[in-house]
């Protein structure tokens, strides 16, 4: 994490350098469209050293590619070379290749310039009839001591295309919360996954140290996709939907039950749409299915860091 907050900031999706989309929640992941690790830019065979400035973010499969390679090796279709910069080595493109993907915005328009603006508005008739594809994570906080929770969680679940939000809970006291993030163009499972990877870190963080430093006494984070069949239909009734008349199911047992804490919920939509749909059976006659998970190795460091080693 700390190389990829060096590289990226607070970008929760980049680019490697061979041009691949990796996503901040997905390190590791081999299961993930957006799976990234690190990678020794002058490899340890050839001597390369484990240190910054000898390492790299990429996604799994440019890793793959490169393996041990040196100093040429081909990536996502580019040719690179492993050159010797001052004290360090650095990999350049031999060729490069126009990045080409359908996330990159385009340009934004001149409202100045009437051929700009009125090219940009045909562009948007031309989507407004298509489905709309809506993800919501509605963050339950109870018993909130420290509001530098919420910015953490603002930070975690920030992207370009999430709105957000913190507003008091008008059922409990006045130190529990209700956080909306929400992103409102996810047409691509992608885009499903990687905002349920952020849940799942967010869950593991939540119950491995906010919650053991009695920062919140408890929490439940419910996350939905719904579909809407154009944008006038996405306005008029997102607003419908909040977290008030929500039902939910445990797996485990298959009976509906009083909410369990400190667990994280997905409704029908999610679990279709990604490979969470193999690790979870969803439950008929209830919104939302129990997706428990955690990462087992974050989980295993906070609880270190929470004890104080």
């Amino acid at each position: 994490m700390r190389l990829w907050n060096r590289s990226f900031g607070k970008d929760m999706k980049a680019y490697d350098f061979a041009g691949r989309v990796i996503a901040k929640g997905a390190y590791n992941d081999r299961n993930s469209k957006f799976g990234w690790n690190v990678d020794h830019i002058l490899p340890q065979s050839k001597g390369g050293a484990t240190a910054d400035y000898n390492l790299v973010c990429c996604h799994i499969s440019t890793n793959d590619e490169k393996a041990d390679k040196f100093p040429c090796f081909t990536a996502n279709g580019t040719a690179f070379e492993i050159v010797r910069v001052q004290n360090h080595y650095e990999i350049k493109a031999k060729n490069k290749k126009k990045q080409a993907d359908e996330n990159i915005e385009p340009e934004e328009p001149d409202f100045f310039d009437p051929v700009s603006g009125v090219r940009f508005f045909k562009k948007l008739k031309g989507v407004q009839n298509k489905k709309r594809f809506v993800g919501t994570v509605f963050i339950k906080l109870r018993g909130l001591t420290n509001t530098a929770v919420v910015d953490f969680i603002e930070a975690l679940m920030c992207s370009e295309n999430i709105s957000f939000k913190a507003e008091k809970s008008y059922v409990s006291y006045d130190n529990d919360l209700i956080i909306v993030a929400r992103n409102y163009d996810m047409p691509l499972k992608g885009d499903i996954s990687e905002l349920l990877d952020r849940c799942v870190l967010l869950n593991t963080w939540l119950r491995y140290y906010f919650v053991p430093l009695d920062y919140v006494n408890g929490y439940n984070i419910y996350y939905r996709v719904n579909c809407f069949d154009n944008k006038a239909s996405m306005y008029r009734q997102l607003e419908n939907i909040n977290w008030s008349s929500m039902t939910y199911s445990n797996h485990c047992n298959g009976f509906v039950t009083i909410c369990p804490q400190n667990t994280l919920f997905v409704n029908e939509h999610v679990l279709k749409n990604i490979e969470a749909s193999k690790k979870v059976e969803g439950m008929c006659n209830t919104e939302y299915t129990d997706y428990d998970f955690i990462f087992t190795k974050l989980s295993n460091n906070l609880k270190k860091e929470a004890n104080g080693k």
